[in-house]
């Protein structure tokens, strides 16, 4: 459990770990596992086996967006085992069972201040993403720390921008649906969603 508790410190804010340990604690059938950075999504939870669940979150989201994602997935998997499988991944049963557990970490001590407001309104319905709140998503974006100051993030591209991923792959900004934003992929001339809050090297075409 100590070590449980050293690695938390890591990824959310300390006063949030003691309750965070306790649930994953709580449900020994349940595992963290700390993921790479991927840009389709910022975390999810998986049925490995009946006896046997798996939640991941990306390693590289701050500490008050990690612990949303992260509070966002154990929901997930509270839902599920609760109400069982034959209901909307992110209908009512999981609304109020996240909103609920949400509400329990929402207090100075745990989020900034600017934040909790915001915070406290997508609670009482949490949407699928919290990109879906763009009040509470910009807010959010405040404590990213960029890896590389030549990047910037998805959404904070215009239409046309060419980019490239951290993988190298070149792609060209269209229109946003809904989290994501419609890329073409101009090796291939196919069209990918990427979520809005990857981070990415934007390119001068002049230099392509």
């Amino acid at each position: 459990m100590q070590t449980a508790r050293n690695i938390l410190k890591k990824y959310i804010p300390e006063q949030a770990v003691e309750p965070v340990i306790k649930l994953l604690f709580t449900h020994k059938e349940l595992h963290l596992k700390i993921s790479k950075s991927r840009s389709s999504k910022l975390g999810d939870f998986k049925r490995i086996t009946p006896y046997k669940h798996q939640i991941s979150v990306n390693y590289n989201l701050n500490k008050y967006q990690f612990l949303i994602t992260l509070l966002h997935e154990i929901a997930h998997f509270l839902t599920y085992k609760h109400f069982g499988e034959n209901i909307k991944p992110h209908g009512k049963e999981w609304k109020q069972t996240f909103g609920n557990l949400l509400q329990n970490f929402i207090h100075p001590g745990i989020f900034p201040e600017d934040i909790i407001p915001d915070l406290k309104t997508y609670a009482r319905n949490p949407k699928a993403s919290t990109a879906g709140d763009g009040n509470l998503y910009l807010k959010l974006s405040k404590y990213n720390e960029k890896s590389n100051s030549q990047t910037k993030y998805v959404f904070e591209l215009n239409p046309g921008q060419v980019f490239a991923l951290p993988n190298g792959v070149v792609y060209q900004l269209q229109e946003k649906r809904r989290t994501r934003y419609k890329c073409l992929r101009l090796s291939n001339q196919k069209v990918y969603l990427i979520h809005q809050n990857a981070e990415v090297f934007p390119i001068n075409p002049d230099k392509l």
